[in-house]
């Protein structure tokens, strides 16, 4: 069992990153009149962010007493373009969202769109529902519409009712003809989402199709990967198919550990490279010159998990569905696993999203078990000032990804895929042609389906004449995360005694 890729990276450079990081007095004339969250937003994101140079010409003033807002200022352009990094003052329920944990949750997926050219109202689609959760129980199903919440017309300001609540909540639903008008209500409750949400082997024309559903790459439920690619190996598939289309990334870990499944045994076995990590000249150097090596490896694996290899596929293929809601490790996992392929990734679907960057959590003094990134040193701060801070954390873009040649794909901002389907955009936003997942009849996996067995490509999806709802870009808060950029789940360093 190999330790997590970023702990290889992080723990030689402690005392490199606490001599340079340490807090700044709080009594120096230059700060005393500077809010300590602004000083810990300076002092983290001016030694580890992507563009960490353009931030130390912005030293906070006594002004900036709004950390939020002295955050978003220091941004580099291309990072306010994409909205990539952000703060938050719940450090505590981002962490419990990155490993499938929700609380005050319903357990349904959906996707937000305006409703109208107004952009003001806004329908929520149900994308998918996880089993044995509040949502399943109430009775809600894939392609149903919300319209309401609690009597209220969904907009910008309520939209978060659709994601969770801390009281029932009463939803007005239309069937994904939208008919039959009735109203659902579901009581929230703490519930841990898996990501393997659907896998099945079919047997097509001589061929035995492995298909999986995934959501999200949380590394905690690896060892469902590994059950499922040990029955996949069992009924010994001849091609497998990853539908990837709601999939807004997640974790570089659990991107490893499921290429590690697919990709040939041989590079899995010989640990090859996978992706290279490029940070800002400061932490390059810090790791270059105490030889950590920035690369990940395929074959390492979480302590605890699986072994993967004892579920490899050995494959010189692979069939991977996305859509414009595909992001992050998402477009890692498809990307870096090219090379070892042979270049047959064959792509099925829409343009990605476009996200190229990676990030990881940092806490002014918590480590939290290794999972996350400290400023400053425990015992350099006091009781009043770790009670200021220790709800607060920021999630900034630290670097960027390659694949195991240096290439990446900033160039097109997205990846393209080989096999386009032009109904995607309009399909994705009318519930009317929506197949249950799995559904060979389904208009994606149907195109799969036709590019393993050369049978002629069709759908029983009938053409629309209608202009499709608008996406609204709103998102759970977890959601808003991994599409932002591939998390980097544990850095691991331990401050300085």
């Amino acid at each position: 069992m190999k330790r997590i890729y970023i702990l290889l990276i992080l723990v030689p450079i402690i005392g490199i990153i606490y001599t340079s990081c340490e807090r700044v007095d709080p009594d120096a004339p230059s700060d005393k009149d500077t809010s300590i969250i602004s000083q810990f937003v300076y002092d983290g994101m001016s030694t580890y962010y992507l563009w960490a140079d353009e931030v130390k010409k912005k030293k906070p003033t006594a002004a900036d007493h709004d950390p939020e807002k002295y955050f978003y200022s220091i941004l580099n352009s291309t990072d306010t373009q994409h909205s990539w990094s952000w703060i938050t003052d719940d450090i505590n329920s981002l962490l419990s969202g990155f490993e499938g944990e929700s609380t005050d949750a319903f357990g349904f997926q959906p996707l937000a769109l305006y409703l109208d050219e107004s952009e003001t109202t806004v329908i929520g689609f149900i994308r998918y529902v996880y089993p044995g959760t509040p949502a399943e129980a109430a009775g809600l199903k894939r392609g149903e519409v919300i319209i309401r919440i609690n009597d209220q017309i969904i907009t910008g300001n309520n939209y978060r009712g659709m994601f969770g609540a801390n009281t029932p909540t009463t939803f007005t639903v239309l069937d994904q003809n939208f008919e039959n008008q009735r109203e659902v209500t579901v009581v929230p409750s703490e519930i841990n989402t898996d990501p393997v949400l659907y896998s099945r082997v079919y047997e097509i024309d001589n061929h035995k199709i492995g298909y999986l559903f995934y959501t999200g790459f949380i590394g905690r439920y690896n060892e469902s990967l590994h059950r499922v690619f040990s029955e996949f190996k069992a009924a010994g598939i001849t091609d497998l198919v990853l539908d990837l289309r709601y999939n807004p990334g997640g974790g570089v870990d659990a991107a490893i550990y499921l290429a590690s499944l697919i990709a040939p045994e041989s590079a899995v076995r010989n640990k090859e490279t996978f992706s290279v990590m490029s940070y800002n000249s400061y932490v390059n150097n810090a790791f270059d010159s105490q030889k950590v090596d920035r690369k990940s490896y395929l074959g390492e694996y979480r302590e605890g998990d699986p072994n993967p290899l004892s579920a490899n596929l050995d494959l010189d293929k692979v069939y991977i569905i996305t859509t414009s809601s595909s992001a992050s490790a998402s477009e890692m996992l498809t990307f870096c696993l090219a090379p070892f392929m042979m270049n047959k990734v064959e792509h099925i679907g829409e343009k990605t999203s476009g996200k190229y960057t990676a990030s990881w959590t940092i806490h002014a003094y918590n480590n939290y078990e290794g999972r996350v990134q400290p400023v400053y040193r425990e015992s350099s701060l006091s009781a009043t000032e770790k009670n200021i801070l220790k709800d607060w954390g920021m999630q900034p873009i630290i670097g960027r990804y390659t694949d195991k040649n240096d290439n990446d794909f900033i160039a097109t901002n997205g990846l393209i895929p080989n096999h386009p389907v032009a109904e995607t955009y309009r399909n994705e936003r009318n519930t009317e042609t929506w197949k249950p997942i799995g559904d060979v009849d389904d208009y994606l996996f149907a195109k799969a389906i036709s590019l393993i067995t050369g049978a002629p490509y069709t759908s029983s999806v009938r053409s629309l004449e209608v202009t499709p709802f608008k996406d609204a870009g709103l998102y759970s808060p977890i959601e808003e995360a991994f599409r932002r950029g591939v998390i980097i789940d544990a850095p691991g360093i331990i401050p300085a005694k």
